[in-house]
């Protein structure tokens, strides 16, 4: 059945998060006051509506030569240059609305989290961590719009370590070593602070934005300062050396986010004729017939429709619902499909290689009155405003606050590159987050800029935990059971305790004592029984106020044939299912040392390079691969 044709591009509005529902009646924190509902209330007024401004102009075909379920980090690359080929018709497919404009403001990202672009998931309990959250159950955020992930994340670039790529070639995966990649991260890159860069490293002709947000705050430096004081050196951590620290540069332009979707299909979705972009689309299922995926069942407003694809289906949906959808189409664990009724075409570990950075909250340094940068209630409103009517987009609010001070260290000398990342957070620490921690970090939607406390969180890089996910039921709409698994190997705890100690010594750095910056040491409510700044305080604290830094990867792994866990071949192809590849994070076969939106972007690259060489060479020479025994 045919997508019925939309002669007019209705206006998503964006819905934040329902503080009815979520407040306590008792609770006295400001998110939950009347000030909280004003604000809420003002940035819908403000930017809750699309940033898409044209007619959406569907022809509502169903047959298309590439259909890409998915537009975030990963889809938006893919589809974009698919459709640079005027040949291929493409069909692009998001299960979220439009971007609205309330995600193109860096300060009020955290606003974004819980709202109707995010798919608000869950982890399943472990017992070893995520213990103070309610039923042991940590959040993971996923964006649920166009732009995916990269219309909600926090924005810093880092692209990971060199080494990350080059063991990905070492466990037979050809073609990804770090050397064969960088050419993919140039692409994209359109990098606006060239100045003082290494263009060895660094591209400045591609379409994702990258830049230094126009305002950096005196606690921001203060980090910065403070991790150089302590012997890192001020470093380009996405060239030759990743140890140091920096000012990360943000998928950003003139203090405006550029999610994927803004870089790569904004600009081109109403000029190129052959890429049909559809929102609101939930894909149910892959239609695969005789071991070849030939289309897809997608539901759009309560009505089950089919796309089919000439040449092949390409999953981007993220390390949540990519495996989800093939687990949903009968590709995955045999018992567990069983389990649930579902017909196995393709046995395959999907699922599992789980992995995440996992780090704690709870830390935080405290910033007395002269460097605090709290401004009243009135005053915070009155910035958001004049971001608002500003032309050129300054100050507080065109910037997301300390998270961009960004430092990574080896905690043991021998080591071949940096196992911790410390990246910064920020907190109204004495008057609410002691009070109610978990229902702070719940509601922490205030803009990013205004703060009395950092709270750095200690991201352990290298995690040897792994997680899995089942599917809850074959509904496509329930979520699947997300398990984690923090903290399963203790050394993964060990690595996070060394960071600790680490962080912990900036303390005596001169940038905290002329700023009169300390760490607090008011125990957490779950840790109450411990002494502050003991191995045993910070264990429990890593354990019960777990965190998610949102980089989910790994769960349809690349690797070679013969490796059991493979999901996908090196060129991203399912194994055993024609026509078919997994192009997102979940295809990492161990995570990156970095936040994963840049890793991600460089997926699509790498991904749909073989595509576009596989068919052009196809269409070229379709005698010599012999079109009945042709497999892309």
């Amino acid at each position: 059945m045919a997508h019925i044709a939309e002669n007019v591009c209705i206006m998503d509005i964006w819905e934040p998060i329902n503080l009815t529902e979520t407040c306590p009646a008792n609770s006295n924190i400001t998110a939950c006051s009347q000030f909280g509902f004003v604000y809420l209330n003002l940035l819908v007024q403000l930017f809750g509506s699309s940033i898409e401004r044209e007619e959406n102009k569907d022809d509502g075909d169903d047959l298309f030569d590439f259909i890409v379920v998915g537009a975030g980090a990963a889809g938006c690359v893919v589809a974009s240059r698919l459709s640079e080929n005027p040949k291929w018709k493409v069909l692009l497919l998001e299960a979220g609305p439009e971007q609205p404009e309330v995600t193109l403001v860096p300060s009020l990202s955290s606003a974004l989290l819980g709202s109707n672009i995010d798919w608000q998931y869950t982890t399943e309990p472990n017992g070893k961590s995520c213990l103070a959250r309610p039923g042991g159950r940590c959040d993971w955020p996923k964006g649920k719009v166009m732009g995916g992930c990269s219309s909600i994340n926090s924005m810093a670039y880092i692209r990971g370590n060199r080494v990350d790529y080059d063991l990905w070639a070492e466990l037979g995966n050809t073609g990804w070593s770090f050397e064969e990649v960088l050419p993919f991260f140039k692409k994209s890159e359109r990098n606006l602070n060239e100045e003082g860069l290494n263009r060895r490293y660094h591209g400045v002709d591609g379409e994702q934005y990258v830049s230094r947000y126009p305002y950096v705050d005196e606690p921001s430096i203060m980090m910065t300062d403070a991790f150089h004081e302590r012997g890192l050196p001020f470093n380009d951590y996405n060239a030759a050396e990743q140890v140091g620290t920096l000012q990360a540069q943000a998928f950003s332009k003139g203090g405006e986010r550029v999610s994927t979707n803004s870089a790569f299909i904004h600009p081109i979705r109403y000029k190129r004729k052959n890429l049909v972009v559809r929102t609101n689309s939930v894909v149910n299922k892959i239609i695969i017939e005789n071991n070849r995926a030939v289309g897809v069942m997608y539901e759009h407003e309560e009505v089950i429709y089919s796309a089919f694809a000439t040449k092949e289906v390409i999953l981007s949906a993220g390390a949540i619902d990519s495996p989800k959808l093939l687990m949903l189409s009968g590709i995955g664990p045999r018992d567990h499909l069983k389990s649930l009724n579902i017909t196995v075409i393709k046995e395959l570990a999907v699922g599992e290689n789980l992995q995440d950075h996992v780090t704690f909250n709870g830390i935080i340094i405290a910033l007395p009155n002269d460097t605090s940068t709290l401004v009243k209630n009135i005053d915070m409103l009155q910035e958001v405003r004049e971001y608002k009517e500003q032309a050129i987009k300054s100050g507080p609010i065109s910037a997301n606050g300390a998270v961009s001070s960004i430092a990574f260290i080896k905690t043991e000398p021998q080591l071949i590159a940096p196992d911790i990342q410390f990246q910064i957070d920020h907190v109204t620490f004495r008057e609410e987050y002691l009070r109610e921690p978990v229902l702070f970090e719940k509601l922490a939607f205030l803009p990013t800029s205004f703060y009395n406390g950092l709270m750095p969180r200690v991201m352990n890089l290298v995690p040897k935990s792994r997680g899995y996910l089942h599917l809850n039921s074959t509904n496509s709409r329930d979520p699947p059971k997300i398990y984690a698994n923090y903290f399963d190997d203790p050394e993964d705890v060990l690595t996070i305790l060394r960071g600790v100690r680490f962080l912990l010594t900036l303390e005596d750095t001169e940038a905290f004592k002329s700023f009169g910056a300390y760490f607090v040491r008011d125990p957490l409510p779950a840790c109450k029984c411990y002494e502050w700044g003991s191995d045993e305080y910070f264990i429990c604290a890593a354990k019960s106020y777990t965190a998610t830094t949102y980089h989910p990867v790994g769960s349809c792994k690349m690797g070679p044939a013969w490796d059991k866990k493979a999901v996908v071949d090196n060129k991203l192809r399912v194994y055993g299912i024609k026509g078919l590849r997994v192009i997102d994070s979940s295809i990492m076969p161990v995570i990156v040392r970095g936040n994963t939106n840049a890793p991600s972007i460089l997926i699509g690259e790498r991904g749909v390079d073989f595509i576009v060489r596989h068919w052009k060479l196809f269409e070229y020479f379709p005698w010599q691969l012999g079109r009945r025994k042709h497999t892309p």
